[in-house]
């Protein structure tokens, strides 16, 4: 019998609000390894182990070399996989110094959009999209053993109540701590204000792009930092 959770998280289209949405999670207390569903599949096939165990080869192998072919394969009562592909990233090389008398070199493969070729397409996953016979299969047998449990009640993390309620106001304090301070990091953020770090960090990349929160950004990655906008003009 399946065991699901309940729960609680922030709602992203919405992060500046206190709301939340409840979503429904299985409980995964185990996993087959491909080991054990190659026993149980050979324990429940018609074929005896050996031939169990090769078909499954001989099903994969089919698999990766139709999908290297056609790039998508529907396989019977399962679904469909198809290939997805990127660009790969190249970092621009240096040009070679040139002497007096030597041939102009080749032109590089730099990642720009007019370099991109053959070469430069790689890979990045494979999609899987459910047959929806095989679908409807799993719910009748999932009922058939007692329908789902929920196990565990209500799960989630506790909504952090920011001590400054409005964000303006949030706005007005952090430029206040830079008049004093000159720059302030994410952390400081989130203790001034009380949002939570990932809060703070979303709110200062808005007030970035604000013109009238008085803050600019500065620096990048973990190098990022806040300052006071040039010529700031914060409203109340």
């Amino acid at each position: 019998m399946l065991k699901y959770y309940k729960q609680e998280i922030r709602d992203l289209r919405d992060p500046s609000s206190e709301k939340t949405r409840t979503v429904y999670k299985v409980k995964f207390e185990r996993s087959d390894t491909a080991e054990q569903f190659a026993d149980y599949f050979a324990r429940h096939s018609s074929l005896g182990p050996g031939m169990s165990q090769a078909a499954l080869i001989d099903l994969v192998r089919c698999l990766l070399d139709r999908l290297a072919e056609v790039g998508s394969v529907s396989v019977p009562e399962l679904g469909t996989f198809s290939v997805a592909v990127r660009s790969k990233k190249y970092k621009k090389p240096e040009p070679p110094a040139i002497t007096i008398g030597d041939a102009e070199p080749e032109a590089e493969d730099d990642g720009s959009e007019a370099s991109i070729n053959a070469r430069s397409i790689a890979v990045d996953h494979v999609n899987f999209r459910c047959n929806k016979q095989f679908l409807r299969k799993v719910q009748s047998r999932c009922n058939g053993q007692g329908k789902f449990q929920l196990v565990g009640g209500r799960a989630g993390v506790q909504i952090q109540k920011p001590r400054i309620a409005k964000r303006r106001e949030r706005f007005a304090a952090a430029c206040a701590y830079l008049a004093e301070h000159h720059f302030m990091y994410i952390a400081d953020y989130a203790e001034l204000t009380g949002l939570s770090y990932s809060s703070a960090q979303r709110e200062l990349r808005l007030a970035a792009t604000l013109d009238h929160s008085g803050i600019a950004a500065t620096g990048s990655r973990t190098h990022r930092f806040y300052i006071l906008a040039p010529n700031r003009n914060v409203s109340e």
